[in-house]
């Protein structure tokens, strides 16, 4: 008869905790990733459409900036016909602007042009449809990006001129090389980053007037999910695959005076990159305490087993265990428990330093406040419980002058100052949290608009007036905003406190700002 294969206590001990170990790791291992995975991919998403509307106001405002100056130039051509040398003047104070100027005749002939080695001369005649355009419309116009004789991808922004008894003369107009380094694509530009994220801007007609790669341009994208829907009149973001079968999450918006689509995205591999990070983390602070574990059952089963085969060896002398001292022998199945209770025992504290690494993930690591992630659920969940509150969002201004001058690590001593100053300045239940970079927020519960102004006016006077490892003045710009006053749903309160910022930052930094109409409208 084959003798039954039998297993050791140790053994099955040891695997029993081995297992038992594993498994609690492998869910928090797992439950961590998804959880990040999760935030991350929502708050790439959110700030890449962010990202896609500040860059849509910046493109709105240049390009109203560059009308202006076009319908400066026509207006004095229309009380005086400018010559040569008026226009080479024109030229030189804004060619950080155009790389071109001319004046063309109600015919489309060119009259003037600097500077001279653009392409065309005096008397030259605009065939283009973007020229053709100015002359029939006699109105001020930012063109569809058209290709020239020359081979380049041309913006033409013109302006009609007429003269004093209202009689229309043609036309003056500045003309941008699309491919060249311009005042557009340099604003763009600022938005690329390490991780691979970058910008690209598409016409009303789908084709790529500004990318990384400037061989693309004038590529047809219609077919991208973004594109298409952006161009039927929407904003908003999504994770897209591109052409190149790449994988992003893209936020996009159309800007107001072209009809241009500008997206941001970021590829979503960040995220493998980042969950590889923290599952790395995990498991270098969790193998100490496993093998510590091993360690402690690997005894105590051995003096378990001794001491059972020193039963066994007696029970065999003795021939039988019916005696007392046999009974007591046989009660070891009570430290058997007590093995179980002290392994139980070690895997609470591992589980509660895994919770302690899950915090620490919630956790800004620099300034010891809540993290984005921390913010977002902390924020759902007041709304769902339909609490009232104001929300405040600060920025530091011109951090990135502090980080160049200075150095990044005075930088960061001035980031947790205005963290500690930010804790200070409010109650034990208000919410402080890093949003990001040098932006920062408060989440005031219960608190009403005029109050929460308050706070924000005596936290920004109190930064301005602490003493910095720059020996400088530092000062904040904030925006506020608050529910239910301003939007029921998440990304309209943070929206409006970010526009109420935006507006600080734009008329002057070291202010606070309310959220009003007239804001949202600047």
């Amino acid at each position: 008869m084959k003798k039954r294969r039998t297993y050791t206590l140790r053994f099955i001990l040891e695997m029993l905790v081995v297992f038992s170990v594993l498994a609690t790791i492998l869910i928090e291992v797992i439950s961590s990733l998804h959880v990040n995975r999760t935030s991350l991919s929502s708050n790439y998403l959110e700030n890449n459409y962010h990202y896609a509307k500040k860059l849509a106001k910046n493109t709105t405002d240049i390009l109203t900036a560059l009308q202006n100056n076009i319908d400066a130039i026509a207006k004095q051509a229309g009380d005086k016909p400018l010559k040569n040398t008026d226009l080479q003047a024109w030229y030189m104070a804004n060619r950080q602007y155009f790389h071109s100027l001319l004046i063309a005749d109600a015919t489309g002939h060119i009259q003037a042009v600097s500077p001279a080695a653009s392409g065309v001369t005096a008397g030259t005649l605009l065939t283009s449809h973007a020229a053709r355009l100015a002359l029939s419309t006699k109105k001020p116009l930012i063109s569809e990006p058209y290709q020239a004789v020359s081979g380049r991808l041309i913006l033409l922004i013109s302006s009609p001129i007429f003269d004093s008894r209202g009689v229309y003369k043609g036309f003056a107009g500045g003309t941008i090389y699309l491919e060249d380094s311009n005042v557009l694509n340099r604003i763009l530009k600022e938005h690329f980053y390490r991780d691979g994220s970058y910008v690209y801007v598409v016409d009303q007609q789908g084709r790529l007037i500004f990318h990384p790669d400037t061989k693309r341009l004038g590529e047809t994208v219609r077919m991208n999910p973004a594109i298409h829907q952006a161009l039927a009149g929407n904003s908003g973001y999504r994770q897209i695959v591109n052409s190149k079968g790449q994988s992003f999450f893209a936020g996009f918006t159309v800007e107001s005076v072209s009809g241009w689509v500008i997206v941001s995205q970021t590829p979503t591999s960040v995220i493998d990159e980042s969950n590889r990070k923290l599952l790395n983390n995990l498991l270098v602070t969790s193998l100490p305490f496993l093998l510590l574990t091993l360690g402690i059952v690997w005894l105590i089963a051995k003096n378990i087993s001794t001491a059972l085969s020193r039963l066994a060896h007696l029970s065999d002398e003795s021939g039988h265990i019916d005696s007392p001292a046999v009974i007591t022998t046989t009660s070891k199945i009570y430290e058997i428990q007590k093995l179980y209770q002290s392994t139980r025992l070690a895997i609470r504290q591992m589980n509660r330093r895994l919770r302690q690494l899950q915090s620490e993930v919630e956790t800004d690591g620099l300034t010891g406040l809540a993290n984005r992630k921390t913010f977002d659920a902390y924020l759902q969940h007041t709304m769902q419980s339909e609490i009232p509150f104001s929300l405040i969002l600060l920025d530091v201004d011109r951090f990135k002058k502090i980080n160049d001058d200075f150095g990044h690590l005075t930088g960061d001593e001035v980031l947790k100052l205005v963290a500690r100053t930010m804790q200070a300045s409010t109650r034990e239940d208000d919410f402080c949290f890093r949003y990001g970079g040098e932006e920062f927020g408060i989440l005031l519960q219960g608190r009403r608009h005029l109050f929460a102004y308050q706070i924000a006016e005596r936290l920004r006077q109190t930064v301005e007036a602490t003493d910095n490892p720059t020996g400088q003045p530092v000062t904040i710009s904030l925006g506020i905003a608050s529910y239910p006053l301003h939007g029921t749903w998440a990304v309209d309160i943070i929206t409006c406190a970010d526009q109420a910022l935006y507006h600080s930052k734009a008329t002057g930094r070291n202010k606070t700002t309310c959220f009003r109409l007239e804001v949202a409208s600047l």
